[in-house]
């Protein structure tokens, strides 16, 4: 199993070169790509269907789902470093 220090290292790197690209939030037209499905309308099967544990969230008068770089950045060094992470859905972080 990895060790902390390395999810800790791999996310902060992952987080600066996400934030440098997109800012503190991503939108889903971007964020399906970022999280690895193959279009757009996977990742929304994957919403409706409730298995994707990353939180998302929506904004009031925007169209899609929106996640925090930070969010995105620690599910994907966990992915890769293969660390089971908290199940959260879409319910949970609203």
């Amino acid at each position: 199993m990895p060790k902390q220090n390395d999810l800790l290292a791999l996310s902060t790197d992952l987080e600066r070169q996400l934030t440098a690209r997109y800012g503190t939030m991503l939108g889903s037209g971007d964020l399906w790509r970022e999280i690895g499905y193959r279009s757009p309308n996977a990742f929304r099967q994957a919403l409706l269907r409730g298995t994707l544990d990353l939180p998302v969230f929506a904004v009031e008068g925007r169209r899609g789902r929106f996640a925090l770089v930070r969010d995105v950045a620690a599910w994907i060094a966990r992915k890769s470093l293969n660390v089971p992470g908290i199940e959260r859905t879409e319910s949970q972080s609203e």
